[in-house]
């Protein structure tokens, strides 16, 4: 699940930052994100972290740039739905430390635009119309005014699915 690279970007920014990889949460094209914990005496959820670790440098630019513009609007929710907060950042490991969050939820912003959407053609947008709403079924119209509501913000995310969006 994860790579040489990867694991040992983990270990060294955990070491940085005093932190215990527990487990693993998930694995995407664009990184794996992992389950740390903070050093103390109870296991509380405010213990842990989620650190996404990004494979590649464009897209952890393109989520970093996302999650500070929503921390400087001071936006943690959107439409009823939580956005994990910032809470460090590494531009040497690729890794972004967020706050854990449970469903609903609003997350994953390495395949978001800022301040302009991807160029695709009306036919592409289209089709990503039709796979989208049938991804999300009867939650689809509140999807969509999740992603409206974001690009009042100038964030465009292209990367929607009801993994990064939950209900």
């Amino acid at each position: 699940m994860t790579t040489p690279d990867i694991e040992k970007r983990s270990q060294d920014y955990c070491i940085t930052r005093n932190l215990t990889v527990e487990s693993c949460l998930g694995a995407g094209t664009q990184g794996i994100v992992f389950i740390c914990e903070l050093p103390s005496q109870t296991q509380h959820d405010h213990n842990r972290v989620a650190v996404k670790f990004h494979h590649r440098e464009i897209a952890y630019n393109r989520e970093l740039s996302v999650y500070l513009r929503l921390r400087d609007l001071c936006v943690n929710e959107v439409a009823g739905h939580i956005i994990p907060d910032l809470i460090a950042y590494d531009d040497e490991f690729l890794a972004i430390e967020m706050t854990i969050v449970s469903p609903p939820f609003c997350l994953d912003f390495g395949g978001a635009y800022l301040d302009r959407p991807p160029d695709y053609s009306p036919e592409v947008w289209r089709d990503w119309e039709r796979m989208k709403s049938m991804a999300f079924e009867d939650n689809w119209p509140h999807v969509k005014k999740i992603l409206a509501t974001l690009e009042t913000m100038g964030v465009f995310v292209a990367d929607v699915n009801p993994g990064n969006i939950k209900f």
